[in-house]
Order: C-alpha cells, then sequence, then structure tokens
C-alpha cells in the first residue's frame, strides 16, 4: 500500500504514456498521415506527455501550512483524458484499417454456380441427386459448365446426365416442368429470373422489358427463390494471369471503373451492373472525367466471344467481365474498379453528413416507396435522397440518359466532399465502416493510402467534368438471353469516338473545357 501510495503518480504517467504510444502506434499502422502531419502528431503526443509529468511529478510543498496538490489533480485528470482518447481512438483507427483489408481483399472466386431443385423435392443433400438428370445453361462459359460437372461427378461418384438449355428461361422452365431433376445455374442469373422488367408501355422510354411477342412466360419465375432450393454449391476461381506493370497512382493517370451493382441487400454478389461509369484520373493535373455508359448499351460481351449483348448482362459473369467490355468499346485499361450495391450508396452518403447536387429540372421521386422532391437547382440530400436522385428515371425527361447524368453529379459532388481534409480526417472511419460487406475495390490497401495521404498533403480541389456517350433504341436477341428480344441501346459510335479522344486529352495531361465535354454531332 505505501508502495502503491508513494509511486501512484509515476505509474499513472508511465500509463497514460503507454496509451499515447499505443495510438501513435495504430495511426502508423493505418497508414494515412502524410509524413508532415504524422510528425506535428507526434510532438504534439509528446508536448502533452511532458506537460502531463511537470504536473504529476512536480514535489508536493506546502503552502501555509498546507500541501499544494492542485497540480498533481490536474495530472491525474489529464492521464484519464489522455487514457480515455487514446483507448477509443486506438479503436476508431484499428477499426478503419481492418474495414480497408475486408474492401480491398478480393477474393479469387468469380463465380458460384448453384445446384438447384424444386422446394418440394425430397433431396436434402447433394448426394441424394445421384441419380437425377441435370440441366444446365448453353450459353453460359463452356470451361465453367464442363468444370461444375466435373466436381459433380466427383462429388456423387458417378457420371451425371447433363442436359443443355438454350437459355435461363427455358433452364427454370425445364426444372419447373419436371423434365429436368435438378438444374446447375450461376447464381448471379438468379436476378435475371426473378427481376421482371418494366411493361411494355415503360420500356419504349427505359428498355427494360423482354419483348413481348415471346411465348415464354418471363413473370413464371419471379418466385424462384422460394420456389426452388439450393442444394449445393460449387465455386469457379480465377485463374491467375500475368503480372500487369504497376502504377505510381500519385503521378501515372488510370482508369476507374466504378460500378452499381443491382442489389439492394445488406451484402455485395456478382450481379447486373445498373451503373457503368469510368473515372479517368489524372494526380499530376487533378483533372477527372466521368464518362457514363447506358446499362442497355448493346456492346461484345467477353464472356460470350464478343456476341453482342447489354452491358448490364456484362455484369453478371463477373466484374472483370464489365471491364474487359469497357476496354474494348473505348479502346483503353481499365486499371481498377470500385463496386457498390445501392445500400452501401446511401450509407456512404449519410456517413460523410450528406452531399449537394444541381438539378436540372424540378421533379417528385417514388422510388423505394418514398417520396423525394427535387428542384431545380441547388439540392442538399441526405442518403436516401440521394439514392432516389440517382435511380430516378421516369420522373425526368430524357429517361435513362439523365439518370446517368444524376449518377455522375452524386459521384461528383462525394468526390468534391470527401477531397476535404477536414471530411476525411473526421468521417475516415465512418464512411469505410458504412461501406463494409456492401463496397469492394481493386485497389490495394497501400494505394488507398497514397491517395488519401497525398490528399492531405496537397489539400487540391479537383477538376471533375462529366460525359455520357447515348445511341438508339431498339430491340434484338442477346448473348445473355439469346431466344428473345430485349430492348437495347445502339451506340452512336460518333459519340463513342469523341469519348475516346476526350479521354485520351486527360491522360495527355491537357486541361478539359466545358466545350471539350459537349459533343455535337456533325
Amino acid at each position: 500500500m505505501e508502495f502503491l501510495k508513494k509511486y501512484l503518480a509515476q505509474i499513472i504517467w508511465t500509463v497514460s504514456v503507454l496509451c499515447e504510444i499505443f495510438l501513435v502506434g495504430a495511426v502508423m499502422y493505418l497508414d494515412l498521415l502524410p509524413t508532415k502531419l504524422l510528425v506535428v502528431a507526434i510532438l504534439i503526443a509528446v508536448l502533452i506527455a511532458v506537460l502531463n509529468a511537470m504536473l504529476l511529478l512536480s514535489r508536493v510543498r506546502k503552502v501555509k501550512g498546507k500541501k499544494n496538490t492542485w497540480k498533481r489533480s490536474v495530472g491525474y485528470v489529464l492521464s484519464a483524458v489522455i487514457a480515455f482518447v487514446s483507448i477509443f481512438g486506438s479503436a476508431y483507427v484499428l477499426k478503419a484499417k481492418s474495414t480497408i483489408n475486408s474492401v480491398t481483399e478480393t477474393s479469387d472466386i468469380v463465380a458460384t454456380l448453384g445446384v438447384y431443385v424444386l422446394a418440394d423435392n425430397d433431396a436434402e443433400e447433394i448426394k441424394d441427386t445421384k441419380d437425377y438428370n441435370f440441366g444446365y445453361l448453353g450459353t453460359y462459359t463452356e470451361e465453367r459448365n464442363e468444370y461444375a460437372i466435373e466436381e459433380l461427378n466427383k462429388e456423387l461418384s458417378t457420371t451425371i446426365s447433363a442436359n443443355e438449355e438454350a437459355n435461363i428461361y427455358e433452364l427454370a422452365e425445364s426444372l419447373y416442368s419436371g423434365s429436368e431433376d435438378a438444374i446447375i445455374l450461376d447464381e448471379a442469373f438468379v436476378s435475371v429470373l426473378t427481376e421482371v422488367e418494366e411493361s411494355d408501355e415503360q420500356s419504349e422510354d427505359s428498355g427494360d422489358e423482354e419483348d413481348s411477342s415471346s411465348s415464354i412466360d418471363v413473370t413464371k419465375y419471379t418466385g424462384f427463390e422460394t420456389e426452388t432450393k439450393l442444394l449445393y454449391e460449387i465455386n469457379i476461381y480465377a485463374t491467375e494471369e500475368d503480372d500487369e506493370e504497376e502504377k505510381d497512382i500519385s503521378k501515372d493517370t488510370f482508369v476507374i471503373y466504378i460500378s452499381g451493382s443491382d442489389t439492394r441487400s445488406n451484402t455485395l454478389s456478382t450481379a447486373r451492373s445498373d451503373v457503368n461509369i469510368l473515372a479517368e484520373v489524372n494526380p499530376t493535373t487533378h483533372e477527372v472525367l466521368l464518362l457514363n455508359t447506358p446499362r442497355d448499351y448493346y456492346i461484345p460481351n467477353p464472356a460470350g466471344g464478343g456476341a453482342k449483348d447489354k452491358l448490364t448482362h456484362c455484369g453478371i459473369y463477373g466484374i472483370d467481365n464489365s471491364m474487359e467490355a469497357l476496354d474494348q468499346l473505348y479502346d483503353i485499361d481499365v486499371d481498377y474498379y470500385v463496386q457498390i450495391n445501392f445500400t452501401g450508396f446511401k450509407n456512404l452518403i449519410d456517413s460523410i453528413g450528406g452531399i449537394t447536387v444541381e438539378s436540372e429540372y424540378t421533379f417528385t421521386s417514388y422510388i423505394y416507396g418514398g417520396t423525394y422532391h427535387y428542384t431545380e437547382g441547388s439540392n442538399t440530400l441526405n442518403g436516401a435522397e440521394a439514392l432516389a436522385f440517382a435511380r430516378e428515371r421516369y420522373e425526368v425527361p430524357g429517361g435513362d440518359e439523365t439518370r446517368g447524368k444524376h449518377q455522375m453529379a452524386v459521384i461528383q459532388a462525394v468526390i468534391d466532399k470527401v477531397s476535404s481534409s477536414t471530411t476525411i480526417l473526421s468521417n475516415y472511419s465512418d464512411m469505410m465502416s458504412s461501406l463494409e460487406g456492401m463496397f469492394v475495390t481493386s485497389f490495394t490497401g497501400d494505394e488507398i493510402s497514397t491517395l488519401v495521404k497525398m490528399q492531405l498533403d496537397e489539400g487540391v480541389s479537383w477538376d471533375i467534368h462529366t460525359f455520357a456517350v447515348s445511341g438508339t433504341g431498339g430491340k434484338s436477341t442477346t448473348y445473355s438471353n439469346p431466344s428473345q428480344k430485349s430492348y437495347v441501346m445502339y451506340p452512336n459510335e460518333d459519340m463513342v469516338a469523341y469519348a475516346q479522344k476526350i479521354v485520351d486529352k486527360v491522360e495527355a495531361g491537357e486541361d478539359l473545357t466545358d466545350e471539350d465535354v459537349t459533343y455535337t454531332a456533325e
């Protein structure tokens, strides 16, 4: 007891210093602060420790016969504050680091094929399907189909009966009608079966409805998830590729594919890409070009060996497939991707305190069961309002083209907000936590750190321009659904060529003007 009483001040000071050291170590581990800010932070920590030592470790003197303990009392309070701030600050920082790791650790799994049977089927495990007839999608990647069948043969110790179906609807019908006992289907295709596109009246503007002249009733399979059960999953893994030349993203121009996954749950999965925006970034000139490509653009699908498909369908074969499709369309190299679903999009905007966007029109959106009103001019939006603004296409002139412009306006507003040093430092952990499980990127943790440190160090504002290609609506069969005609948008090749020119300007370090991003047909 005497020992504790004698050395209490020294013990408390030592504990507070250890807490400070742990916090500094956590900040260094996070690796977001540029060197000059890190040095300042360390100096502040040292000065606080010295000040606390002067208060706690000073000799207690008597004044008019009484012990003068105010310094030590202040030191005890300061030590408690230091320990509290250090412990909670360290937890905050380590949480941010954990989230960075989770969103940058991309899986080697590029697709998951499920074995489905009807919900009332007696089979409970994959071993119960040994004598079943299986159906599979003929238009799906041949190598993946072969791999799945081989895996089932191994699992069941037999050679299964596997029959090819022409499209996903005929595959589903083979299961529903009983001509096949089980089917093998990429789980990403389930959304195509269950989320029926809009009516013919809307499809003239938005272009999502399948051809009504078809003999297939596509609404029959909207309950697929509840009317079937998933017995078994087969993961398809990425093949090793040659390492590409690394870029210094603080100096070299790079292209990011921003993909809005067509899912609304709290998890991210392979699905149709409803948002397809390329961001050409020149970190030297601080120039950014956002290039929007309509979801219904009718372009070659790499997964189909170049067969034409909607751009949105490319996403169900994996995000790399969408990147390759855009590579070919614009003759550029897409370096990174950022994929986010709609729930994560809303959470991100809430985590940074909302955004301000400019609207060309006054309109009201009733999307997702809410009512959201926007006025011509400036609008300050929370996450739900921003999501509706970016998703609405029926209540605004121009339909899907206006929606694409709104999506780029929202992205621009987010960049403007987070490029503020104050926003990055005060909201970083909340930003990252809001996206956990709903956001993935091919950026490494080190590359994210490089970008954040560059922004904090230089504090620059980015010159952001937007451009959207367009085309002509029509109906055609697609690689993903070759037996039916779907609404598609035939690309305006002149606009695509013009987009390539302004992308080249950014890469060459030229400053874009408003005139540069205004297309005039010749």
